[in-house]
């Protein structure tokens, strides 16, 4: 049941206070949920949290669905990515009570005597609106996942650098229990959990697929993010999510902790600082070798090509930054492999070496009547800078449109890398008449990515 009219009232009353305190409520709700609930730190990404990202993602989602919450529909890309990454989490309906409990009581310390029992009682049931849909939503989610819906190990088969420069590594990952591995959508993602020494928790991060699925195995590509600093050793990070799990599996006998782990710690008090950014992927590339074991989850994400229509003939074009050229590799294998003559575009920026560039050219020159490439260098690739410093504006904009397919009204187009490259491509492409309806984004991070009409 929804919310009255005067329920809703109330609740877009008080939506402009809490707006304007959204920081604060970030603050107080995480700080108290996770003093009285340690174990929850299992489920969030240190460095995010130390950022403040993941607080204000929360605060972000419980505020805008409050604000639509006479045109719900308008949210649901968004519930169903909260919802996607929620399953690959391991969340679970109890989790919703915890967080009911110490978000309504962060309300209340912002609004003051404003948290009247009516305001309360309102918002109150506001949120659980929001957490049934999701939860709801969850369940089914769970349900396709068939027997997979914990954790699972996982052995390193091979691991190979993508680049020249080593900071974009491809891990194959077997099942440690020989099981056959279920089918999933090219673009998808799963999520890692990794024990590192000198952290009290298990830290968790989110990683694309990077091969077309395949029975026995699955391939996830990590980077080595440099950072602002350009500080490889200090700043090295993944670009993903929260972590989970607060059920408490085995743990798992890991490498020694890497060079990356170590430069995160703290010499003055000999511990690991979990906030500094690039200690997983650090640690995955640095010291994970062939032989040794991490735990996935069942892939999920909402991010994603539909190829269960072998006969479609829609063209796709494929337009990446960096490492956000994992889930579009995977997209471009899948359809190859299906052998249907779809018509693709692989368009890649990068600041130096291009993940998959010889794959894809040999892809290319097997079928150059349906597969274009082009490649591009660009400082966009490494993360939200303000200014273009290189050509890559110049170039795309170049493109012809046979190679972006804009003579066919049935173009799908995928867009993967930091949020300042998306919107220049998003922007490029609305000028030339596509409409976002036909335009994905996938985002590296928490919180969401919106790209408005053009």
């Amino acid at each position: 049941m929804g919310l009255t009219r005067r329920e809703a009232e109330v609740v877009n009353e008080t939506i402009p206070a809490l707006r304007q305190h959204g920081e604060h409520i970030s603050t107080v709700f995480y700080k108290s949920m996770l003093r009285d609930h340690p174990e929850l730190n299992h489920y969030f990404n240190s460095v995010n949290m130390h950022t403040g990202r993941q607080p204000r993602a929360l605060t972000e989602l419980i505020l805008a669905f409050a604000s639509n919450i006479v045109n719900i529909s308008e949210l649901t890309p968004k519930l169903e990515r909260v919802a996607q990454k929620h399953a690959s989490l391991v969340i679970h309906p109890e989790h919703y009570e915890i967080v009911a409990k110490y978000l309504i009581r962060a309300f209340s310390a912002v609004l003051g005597p404003a948290m009247t029992p009516e305001v309360n009682a309102a918002w109150t049931k506001a949120y659980w609106l929001m957490a049934n849909m999701l939860t709801g939503r969850e369940s089914i989610i769970y349900k396709n996942f068939g027997n997979w819906t914990y954790w699972r190990t996982f052995t390193i088969s091979s691991k190979t650098a993508e680049t020249a420069e080593g900071d974009i590594v491809s891990f194959n990952l077997r099942p440690l229990d020989g099981q056959p591995l279920p089918p999933f959508k090219p673009g998808q993602y799963v999520t890692i959990r990794l024990k590192i020494k000198g952290l009290k928790y298990s830290q968790l991060r989110q990683y694309s697929l990077s091969d077309a699925p395949r029975s026995h195995s699955y391939r996830i590509t990590v980077k080595r993010d440099i950072g602002a600093s350009g500080d490889a050793a200090s700043t090295t990070t993944t670009t993903t999510t929260p972590p989970r799990s607060r059920f408490g599996s085995p743990d798992l006998d890991g490498p020694p902790m890497s060079s990356a782990a170590s430069s995160a710690s703290d010499s003055s008090i000999g511990s690991v600082r979990p906030h500094r950014p690039g200690l997983v992927s650090g640690v995955l590339i640095d010291d994970f070798q062939v032989g040794d074991n991490m735990e996935l989850t069942h892939p999920a994400g909402e991010f994603f090509l539909d190829t269960e229509d072998a006969n479609t003939t829609s063209p796709v074009v494929l337009i990446s930054a960096g490492a956000g050229a994992a889930p579009l590799y995977s997209m471009l294998k899948t359809v190859k492999e299906q052998k249907n003559g779809r018509p693709m575009s692989w368009i890649h920026a990068s600041r130096h070496d291009a993940p998959f560039r010889e794959k894809v050219e040999k892809i290319a020159q097997a079928d150059p009547a349906n597969v274009r490439v082009k490649f591009f260098r660009s400082r966009l690739a490494d993360g939200d800078v303000i200014s273009l410093t290189s050509r890559f504006q110049e170039d795309f904009i170049g493109l012809n449109w046979e190679d972006l397919w804009l003579q066919d009204k049935t173009t799908q187009y995928f867009v993967c890398g930091p949020e300042k490259f998306m919107l220049e491509i998003g922007h490029h492409l609305q000028k030339n008449a596509i409409p976002v309806e036909r335009i994905k984004y996938e985002l590296y991070s928490v919180g969401s990515f919106a790209m408005s009409k053009y």
